[in-house]
């Protein structure tokens, strides 16, 4: 019998479809979805793409809740099939990358592939079908944004969470040196600074154990020194970095050929490297793109998605009507830091998590949530709960929300992580979600421009609140702990400015925590999960509420509007050596930064321009520098950062209208004040009785412990010796200072010795070495009031101050500190750096006066 033969039969390739009319249309051919129709917003903001479909910059604003993923998912399908393009879907994280496949695939019955990990780890199979347009490419910021990208030649580009990739897109040229990460490489650059650092932050190195550090303490490197040292950093950079061509080579690479049209930050944990904005123009993955989309739930004011994406311009779509006023879902929030502690309020917090089984913390940092992991660790009523941390839920969230008795403790993770319905109904946010990078903390603390960050703080703290409300009928009790972040909320110019639906929850939280106590606050928490009448009734006060609020613009927005397209065109000419380009588009941005609110801003902008002229190097270039530099040190007077440019033009006259002096004795207070926090008086009364109690006691150590927070209160630097025969706490700040020397642990009856007074005279040589810059007085302090004849030949000019005296003294500076503090509105506020200013030299306590009260009695004076 003869064998049959078998043949394959040919694969007949069909026409590829192209009919879809739009990608409303599409979604009803979508045969495979489990969802039933389109919500009205997604329906209209597809119709409103349509209408704008040639622009190559778009951006599409649905808020939280609102469904943007699949409105981004469709416009890539339609896409991919009338114009056969490559689509490549953008999230911040690979948590986000599994959660959109699974959508996709699930719910919607889109073909979507996602792409995380290294490019050598993903299966050919998948890249031939992205390749051949057979799929869409969901994938990461950074598997774009990187040295060798898979994704380099596509049409299509829709970035999710546009809002929050600043970070993500600037990471690719930015050189973050982190010390504990690698420390070789941070203590050579370190050291390749300090000599152009001020003497108080080369101590900061000394310091690495102060987890408020990077929170509070940063400094840049001026261009002009900078460029000083530009050669040195690429060969030692080259030296460190080459070896093991890790990922900080990778970053570096980036950079490395154009260092001065970066900026160089650091802290004393980290060293930052980076562009003002990201030159995105020099990326071709990215630029040759027929479109790049930006999903945001919010467009920003003031250019703020442009200066994130490095683009001068961006067509925006606003947000469908109707949605100015309502929201999605309800959230119950609560303040109990209006009656307790910040550790209190946390520690009942996790408590009630057992009424939910579940709960979501979010913190602004690592650090942050340790503290919060420690503290779960120590509460009884959580102690069985498991604790999920980001690196537990990037692949998938199940496990968590099948798990009865669990925590998911996230570090800056404001938006993307999405809970709906019963998968968790109790956010914890413990933290204010600002200064994410150590420029935007140099902008705010430094130079006064803190305006240029209010989109994004309202922003993170929007999408912040809205985790676990995703749907019209979901609900979640959200509890507000940290000192920043309940002042942030309790300010009513803050509140203003966030979604009428926002306002009103949050002002009906506050009125529910005004004088409540845990008992009370929990009778009402108990309320709203029941869900019956009696929150009926709350949710309908907090509607009516909605209904007469507005939504005010933020500071300044038209103005930082009209100057981004400049501000972009700086960056992308500084790259391209384009020092001219530079300079006229300085200018031109300059001309839009007009205002009150702008003046730290346009300060900054004064300083860029001059930069521009400084890199240029003619003659003619650094006479227009000069005054480039004199002009934004005039235009900030309370910024002494930008005074410290003078010392680049040496003979040139800046004449101040302040004292600097007392600007830079302002900043600090301002740095302490930080710290304490405003939320209430806790802290602040903490730190002024550890001060009374030191110097009104008799331990030498509490003393003079008590006496170096008094200097730093005062925001005079500070510090103490603790080597045999050293001086005991010196005050300094400029070129001035007082080092003393205390014997407080005595009577008045009894007799100062001659070693204590040669010691106190020979205290301003031991800190001439350490402080050639500086001129110290010697201070004798103490409670004795008679001097040993042998010591007489010895006193000369030496000083004295009674400790009582100085006790006294110290009560009037820390009332006037506290009306200050009281009165303080935030980081960088140029008005109240004034009223500070003026108040400080008016009570008698400004550098100046201190150091005249300090060294107005001489020792002769006292035991003649």
């Amino acid at each position: 019998m003869k064998k049959c033969e078998v043949y394959m039969a040919f694969k007949i390739p069909t026409p590829p479809a192209s009919s879809e009319q739009s990608p409303e249309s599409l979604f009803r051919d979508l045969r495979n979805r489990t969802v039933e129709g389109l919500l009205s917003q997604q329906a209209d903001m597809l119709r409103a793409y349509v209408a704008n479909q040639g622009e190559p910059d778009l951006a599409l604003e649905l808020p939280t809740g609102s469904g943007k993923t699949l409105v981004g998912l469709l416009i890539a399908e339609w896409r991919r099939r009338k114009f056969q393009e490559r689509c490549v879907f953008l999230c911040p994280t690979r948590q986000l990358v599994h959660q959109v496949v699974a959508q996709a695939h699930e719910k919607y019955g889109i073909e979507a592939t996602g792409f995380v990990g290294s490019q050598r780890g993903y299966p050919e199979s998948d890249k031939s079908r992205f390749l051949t347009g057979d799929t869409i490419a969901v994938t990461t910021y950074s598997s774009l944004f990187n040295t060798n990208p898979f994704f380099r030649d596509v049409q299509t580009l829709i970035f999710d969470d546009a809002h929050s990739a600043e970070n993500y897109v600037t990471s690719f040229w930015s050189l973050n040196i982190k010390r504990f990460e690698s420390p070789v490489v941070f203590e050579s650059v370190w050291s390749a600074l300090e000599k152009h650092m001020p003497y108080y932050d080369r101590t900061r190195y000394d310091y690495r154990d102060d987890p408020q550090l990077d929170t509070v303490f940063v400094n840049k490197l001026p261009t002009p020194a900078l460029l000083t040292i530009k050669d040195n950093l690429i060969s030692l950079l080259d030296e460190q970095l080459s070896a093991d061509q890790g990922e900080l080579y990778f970053k570096w690479i980036m950079i490395r050929d154009h260092l001065l049209a970066c900026h160089l930050y650091y802290s004393a944990h980290s060293i930052l490297i980076r562009p003002l904005t990201p030159p995105t123009k020099s990326f071709d993955p990215f630029l040759q793109a027929k479109q790049r989309i930006y999903m945001s739930a919010t467009l920003g004011e003031g250019g703020d998605l442009e200066r994130i994406f490095g683009r001068e311009k961006i067509h925006r779509i606003p947000a469908p009507e109707g949605w100015d006023k309502q929201g999605i879902g309800r959230r119950f929030i609560v303040f109990p830091m209006a009656f307790t502690s910040e550790r209190q309020s946390l520690s009942q917090a996790l408590k009630w998590a057992k009424k939910f089984g579940r709960a979501l913390i979010l913190t602004p940092s690592n650090p942050a949530s340790e503290q919060v992991a420690n503290l779960a660790s120590e509460t009884e009523a959580v102690q069985r709960f498991k604790v999920f941390n980001a690196t537990d839920i990037e692949t998938s969230k199940k496990e968590f929300v099948d798990t009865d008795n669990a925590l998911a403790i996230l570090a800056n993770r404001y938006d993307g992580i999405d809970f709906l319905g019963d998968e968790c109904r109790y956010l914890i946010l413990n933290g204010l979600p600002e200064s994410t990078n150590l420029q935007e903390r140099f902008f705010v603390s430094r130079l006064g421009s803190a305006v240029l960050f209010c989109n994004r703080l309202k922003t993170r703290v929007t999408q912040a609140i809205g985790r676990c409300t995703r749907s019209s009928t979901d609900y979640a009790l959200v509890l507000i702990t940290g000192d920043k972040l309940h002042e942030f909320f309790y300010k009513i110019e803050n509140r203003r400015c966030l979604h009428p639906e926002a306002q009103a929850e949050i002002i009906f939280g506050i009125e529910q925590s005004k004088g409540a106590s845990f008992s009370l606050l929990e009778e009402n928490i108990d309320l709203f999960i029941a869900h019956g009448k009696e929150w009926d009734a709350a949710d309908a006060a907090i509607i009516g509420l909605r209904d007469s609020l507005e939504q005010s613009p933020l500071p300044a927005s038209n103005e930082l509007a009209s100057s981004v397209k400049y501000e972009v065109r700086y960056q992308d000419c500084l790259w391209n050596e384009d020092y001219s380009g530079a300079l006229n588009a300085s200018k031109d941005a300059l001309s839009h930064l007009s205002g009150n609110d702008l003046r730290g801003y346009r300060a900054l902008w004064l300083y860029l321009c001059g930069n521009a002229s400084f890199m240029a190097g003619s003659p003619s270039d650094l006479d227009a520098a000069r005054e480039s530099y004199r002009s934004a040190a005039s235009a900030a007077e309370r910024l002494p950062w930008l005074r410290s440019l003078t010392r680049f033009f040496p003979e040139a006259h800046f004449s101040p209208v302040y004292d600097p002096t007392i600007s830079e004795q302002v900043e600090s207070i301002e740095f302490l004040f930080e710290k304490f926090g405003r939320s209430n008086s806790r802290k602040i009364e903490k730190y002024f009785n550890e001060i009374r109690q030191g110097l009104s006691g008799k331990d030498a150590d509490h003393f003079e412990a008590a006496q170096v927070s008094l200097g730093k209160l005062l925001g005079l630097l500070a510090d103490n010796s603790s080597k045999q025969g050293g001086p005991d706490p010196w005050w300094f700040i400029g070129n001035t200072g007082i080092v003393f020397e205390d014997y407080t642990d005595t009577e008045e009856n009894a007799v100062i010795p001659k070693r204590k007074v040669l010691q106190a005279n020979g205290h301003p040589n031991f800190l001439q070495e350490k402080l050639p810059g500086v001129t110290f007085a010697p201070v004798f302090c103490s409670r004795a009031l008679f001097v040993d004849d042998a010591a007489r030949p010895h006193l000369g000019s030496l000083c004295f101050i009674h400790a009582d005296s100085l006790t006294q003294w110290a009560e009037k500076a820390m009332s006037v500190i506290r009306e200050l503090w009281v009165n303080f509105p935030g980081t960088g506020n140029l008005d109240w750096r004034n009223y500070a200013a003026t108040k400080i030299s008016e009570e008698g306590i400004s550098y100046t006066n201190v150091f005249s009260f300090l060294t107005s009695t001489k020792i002769q004076d006292i035991s003649s």
